[in-house]
């Protein structure tokens, strides 16, 4: 819906453009009158534009430096209520360690630690699981999209397709079938090992030997 918005008010911009420049020289008896009318309608339209297009053009601008806590390793908040947690959860109380989570979700859902340490500390199958799930979703790290993912699905909710593309990619790759084997590529049958030679068989006739004593070479002189 906002990328319809988004090209019905840009349209709406580029035809009073057009319309403003274009009326002069059609209809030149209406004086100023147009021309305000097309001012106007251009300031309109070019306030909703960029209010449509805002959001888009922000997080792109953004990018690089929400990057750092969206894409990489989460930076967790030091305060009392996630020191509380990590002390609960290095004793294993479970239960409460994933409300707590879900309170400081509550207090800052713009940080993705309570909502990772909530999903993985969750009953399977609950409620809370499947909340934490929703909201690990929203970030961009892949691996923990990918645990929320499978989470969501195992609750029956398909999730969307996710904002970031690499991420969305992973998950796409997800749905594909596994490929079957190859069935065995036939060879042929190896040819039969070559005859044994007769040695009875002579190819050609053997040089003589030299006699004992004699040297190979007739062709030498005694002197020089």
């Amino acid at each position: 819906m906002v990328a319809l918005f988004r090209l019905l008010f840009t349209a709406g911009l580029i035809y009073g453009i057009y319309e403003a420049s274009q009326n002069a020289d059609r209809a030149p008896e209406t004086g100023d009158l147009a021309n305000a009318f097309w001012v106007a309608w251009c300031v309109i339209m070019g306030l909703f534009a960029a209010i449509a297009w805002a959001p888009l053009i922000g997080s792109k601008v953004a990018e690089p430096l929400t990057g750092v806590m969206t894409d990489g390793h989460y930076i967790e908040r030091k305060n009392w209520l996630m020191r509380l947690v990590r002390s609960l959860e290095g004793r294993r109380r479970r239960r409460l360690v994933r409300w707590l989570c879900f309170l400081e979700g509550v207090r800052h859902p713009w940080l993705p630690a309570q909502f990772i340490t909530g999903l993985n500390h969750a009953r399977p199958g609950s409620w809370l699981e499947r909340v934490f799930a929703r909201e690990v979703y929203r970030f961009n790290n892949i691996k923990n999209c990918l645990q929320a993912y499978e989470v969501l699905r195992r609750h029956g909710v398909s999730p969307p397709a996710h904002a970031n593309a690499e991420v969305n990619v992973v998950l796409m790759s997800l749905d594909r079938a596994v490929k079957p084997a190859s069935p065995p590529m036939p060879v042929p049958a190896a040819a039969e090992p070559p005859l044994k030679r007769n040695p009875r068989i002579k190819l050609f006739t053997p040089r003589p030997e030299a006699a004992p004593g004699r040297p190979k070479n007739d062709d030498h002189t005694a002197g020089g």
